[in-house]
């Protein structure tokens, strides 16, 4: 079919363009005392396409990382440029799908070495608003929450979108800001940091 067709396209363009940005773009770590072991990383949406490399790099330096990633066709693009990466995508259905999927996350991550990495105010926002996922992964898990913002040297901002993601441009610097907050409970989320200072 013809949207088959537009999707395979755009996805090789999404693979292509972030094949370009992991010569040219450089990430600088702040601060890089992992832990090793399981972890729950969470980062803002808007920063979605430049963290299947930080995820790339993390994975070198921790355990594996998953990504949770919603159970719709967005997520096809998005689980498509993270196994360019070498990452592994976890499906969620949104709403009350979600906590069956979860159970089987958390059962999982018990048994393995793995990370888990979730957009923090995904899928659809508010922006900046954290939804209690990650912090409820890491107090069942036991894990520590580790919070990751990023800063762009240059980059375009899709300003329409309700997360204003973006797009970093080749030979852009971008500082990775990582923080771990040890093991969150859902009802005391952390004041979280929106830009790598």
């Amino acid at each position: 079919s013809i949207q088959k067709v537009g999707k395979n396209i755009l996805q090789h363009l999404f693979s292509g363009y972030l094949k370009l940005l992991k010569k040219t773009v450089a990430i600088e770590w702040q601060e890089i005392q992992f832990v090793t072991g399981n972890q729950v990383f969470g980062f803002w949406h808007e920063d979605s396409f430049l963290m299947n490399l930080v995820l790339e790099e993390l994975s070198g330096k921790t355990s594996p990382v998953d990504v949770i990633v919603t159970a719709d066709t967005r997520g096809d693009y998005i689980e498509h440029m993270l196994q360019a990466c070498g990452g592994h995508a976890l499906r969620v259905p949104d709403g009350f799908a979600a906590f069956g999927a979860l159970k089987k996350i958390l059962q999982d991550s018990y048994e393995q070495t793995r990370s888990i990495a979730v957009a923090l105010d995904g899928p659809l926002g508010p922006r900046h608003e954290p939804k209690k996922l990650a912090f409820y992964l890491s107090e069942h898990a036991e894990e520590a929450f580790v919070g990751i913002s990023l800063s762009y040297s240059s980059c375009i901002r899709l300003t329409r979108r309700w997360d204003k993601y973006v797009i970093p441009l080749p030979f852009t610097t971008v500082d990775v800001a990582v923080k771990d907050y040890g093991i969150v409970q859902k009802k005391a989320i952390p004041n979280l940091p929106v830009n790598a200072d």
